[in-house]
C-alpha cells in the first residue's frame, strides 16, 4: 500500500509539472500554518488528538515545481499517562507541484519530502532516537490579496521512534504517524 501511494504521488508530481507552468508564478514564500493532527497506527494508542504549527519557507525551481522546508510543532495528549504529554517537532523538506485547474482563483497542490522529526515526551529524562521519515499531503491556494496565499490542506506524516519507558509500552520503537488538516498563510515575494 506504501509503495501505491507514494509512486501515485511521484506519478502526479511528474504529470503536473509541465503543464502547471501558468500557475506558480512567484518564486519565494514564507509562511505559518495551524493543523488539527490525528494519531493513527500504533501511535493512536499512545497518543491523543492535538494540535501542529509551522513555519515554511518554498522557492520554485520551475513554474509550477517548488522546493520547500518547514519547521513544525506538534503537542498531544498521552492514553498511557495523563502527565506525559508527546511533541514531536523537527525539520522537514520536499517538493511541491501544482496541479493544473485553468483556474487562477483556485490553485490546487500536492507535495510530499523528508521529514527530520523527534519525539519527545514530558516527564521522561530519556532521549528518544528517531529515523528519517517522510510525509505526503495536498491543497488549495487561494490569493487573499496581492501577494498573500490562504492555503487549506491535509497531510500525512510518519516517522519511526525509539519508546522511552515513560510511555507505558513493551515495544522498543514505534512508528509515529499522524494526518493533519488545517490552514496556512504565506507571504509570496
Amino acid at each position: 500500500m506504501k509503495k501505491v501511494l507514494f509512486a501515485a504521488v511521484a506519478l502526479g508530481v511528474a504529470a503536473s509539472a509541465g503543464t502547471a507552468a501558468a500557475q506558480s508564478p512567484i518564486p519565494f514564500s514564507v509562511g505559518g500554518r495551524a493543523d488539527y493532527v490525528i494519531p493513527t497506527g500504533d501511535f493512536k494508542d499512545v497518543a491523543e488528538n492535538g494540535v501542529s504549527f509551522g513555519a515554511s519557507a518554498s522557492v520554485g525551481v520551475a513554474r509550477g515545481l517548488g522546493v520547500y522546508g518547514s519547521y513544525d510543532y506538534a503537542t498531544f495528549g498521552s492514553t498511557t499517562n495523563e502527565d506525559a504529554d508527546a511533541v514531536d517537532k523537527g525539520f522537514s523538506a520536499g517538493i511541491t507541484a501544482a496541479i493544473p485547474t485553468g483556474s487562477a482563483r483556485v490553485r490546487p497542490y500536492i507535495g510530499g519530502g523528508a521529514v527530520f522529526h523527534q519525539l519527545e515526551v514530558d516527564g521522561s529524562d530519556q532521549g528518544i532516537d528517531s529515523k528519517t521519515g517522510f510525509e505526503l499531503g495536498g491543497g488549495l491556494a487561494f490569493d487573499v490579496a496581492p501577494g498573500l496565499v490562504l492555503s487549506p490542506s491535509v497531510g500525512y506524516r510518519r516517522y519511526e521512534a525509539k519508546l522511552p519507558v515513560a510511555l507505558g509500552l513493551a515495544e522498543s520503537s514505534l512508528n509515529v504517524e499522524y494526518f493533519s488538516a488545517g490552514v496556512g498563510l504565506s507571504i509570496a515575494f
